[in-house]
């Protein structure tokens, strides 16, 4: 499976990723720096890089030993930051600014 592509260009360089691997080209010195960020080798095919299983196993940890701590957002979260991309979606598609 083939990961997603993006590229962002501004005026002084140039951002591109595929999911693990962004790079940044600086048009001045003509330098390219690349980042792997994966951890444990996974692509973002492989469940968000990796994060989904370090996901699930903080939660089944927190309700397993009774550690609220371990969870870092709550509902409120997870809705504000779906509805995000859920907008950003429609607004892509649609060619449209969307107001949350």
């Amino acid at each position: 499976m083939e990961n997603r592509h993006t590229k962002i260009f501004g005026t002084r360089g140039q951002l591109t990723g595929d999911g693990r691997y962004p790079s940044v080209f600086d048009f001045l010195t003509e330098q390219t720096t690349t980042i792997d960020t994966s951890l444990d080798g996974s692509s973002a095919a492989e469940g968000h890089a990796g994060g989904d299983h370090g996901l699930i196993k903080s939660f089944a940890t927190a309700l397993h030993e009774g550690r609220p701590e371990l969870i870092h957002s709550g509902i409120a979260e997870s809705i504000g930051s779906h509805s995000a991309v859920f907008a950003a979606e429609q607004s892509r598609r649609g060619g449209t600014v969307i107001t949350l």
